[in-house]
């Protein structure tokens, strides 16, 4: 019998991979660790790039705004300590 539903995917556009952790799948996560990026901001780097100057994403505002509500921050506090939970590298 095939696989028919998964899940939600990764949001990082044109990965088909299953969601993992913090919207990704386990590659781009690693990816975006890797990187020291923001794993929640690496979701909007397409993975086979922009197609032009404006080809753009769109972020979900909305669920970023009820986040920060239920955390009683500010938005820009939620984003800047997003990078704060991250768990820690093996080699540190």
């Amino acid at each position: 019998m095939p696989i028919v539903e998964t899940g939600p995917l990764c949001a990082r556009r044109g990965c088909r991979r299953p969601d993992w952790r913090d919207g990704l799948c386990h590659a781009c996560w690693r990816l975006a660790v890797l990187f020291k990026k923001d794993p929640r901001m690496f979701a909007y780097k397409p993975l086979d790039d922009y197609g032009d100057e404006r080809d753009a994403v769109e972020f979900p505002w909305e669920e970023w705004e009820r986040e920060a509500r239920g955390r009683g921050l500010d938005l820009t506090d939620v984003i800047a300590r997003a990078g704060d939970d991250e768990e820690p590298r093996p080699d540190a």
